[in-house]
């Protein structure tokens, strides 16, 4: 159970907007955040559901870290879904428990009101996976997500689901055609450019809205560092 509000000590160091906030890598999500209000200046992009072509492309990691950078602004009150209900990772990153969530929700075990006491890190609220399920996808293609979904939108500013890749099940979809945005992460110079490409057919048949793509695992350059360091001291 989500017995209290923890603090950054318990998170991965790889949630960079939480372990180190003044680093480059926190700065570039910042960036991210500040492109979101751009992106749809007409609709307020509220929902927005984080997958990727295939495995190990860094989504999870995308996903709570955009998460927690959207929960740095204290007048805004965000939500980080794990929607991986194959491999959730969310639980892990932030150092809670795996269950109740999601899916003892929708089996009905759970309400989802528990979640909504209070942040379980820092300012940012989490619903993780929860106890698994043999076939999710059925449950995920009834109306049980879709009423969820409705009731968190009107409690929440912004709700980040983290989703299992396109290509490998039809989570992605289910979830991106209840969304207000997709965002397709890409790993650099490992996602194949019609992996890419099929990615955003599949979620646009599933009637979801890909918004764009996170290019993830750029090389950085040491002279951007060493420039860095010169602005600084200089």
């Amino acid at each position: 159970m989500i017995k209290e509000a923890r603090n950054k000590e318990g998170v991965d160091g790889r949630i960079v907007t939480f372990a180190d906030s003044s680093s480059h890598i926190a700065e570039e999500f910042k960036m991210l955040r500040t492109n979101l209000y751009f992106l749809s200046p007409e609709k307020h992009l509220k929902t927005i559901t984080i997958t990727s072509s295939q495995l190990e492309e860094g989504k999870t990691i995308i996903a709570s870290n955009l998460a927690a950078v959207l929960s740095l602004d204290t007048e805004k009150k965000t939500l980080l879904i794990d929607a991986d209900l194959r491999k959730p990772k969310i639980h892990t990153l932030f150092g809670i428990p795996q269950k109740p969530g999601l899916c003892d929700i929708l089996k009905g075990s759970t309400p989802f009101e528990y979640f909504l006491k209070k942040p379980a890190v820092e300012n940012l609220y989490i619903i993780p996976s929860g106890a698994s399920m043999d076939n999710p996808s059925q449950i995920l293609a009834s109306t049980k997500i879709g009423e969820l979904l409705e009731h968190l939108k009107a409690r929440f500013d912004y709700i980040i689901l983290d989703t299992p890749p396109a290509l490998n099940v039809a989570d992605a979809g289910i979830f991106g055609s209840l969304c207000d945005a997709v965002f397709l992460v890409v790993k650099a110079g490992v996602t194949p450019r019609n992996m890419i490409e099929e990615g955003f057919n599949l979620l646009k048949d599933a009637q979801a809205q890909p918004k764009a793509c996170i290019l993830n695992d750029v090389p950085v350059p040491l002279n951007y560092f060493l420039t860095k360091y010169e602005k600084y001291y200089g």
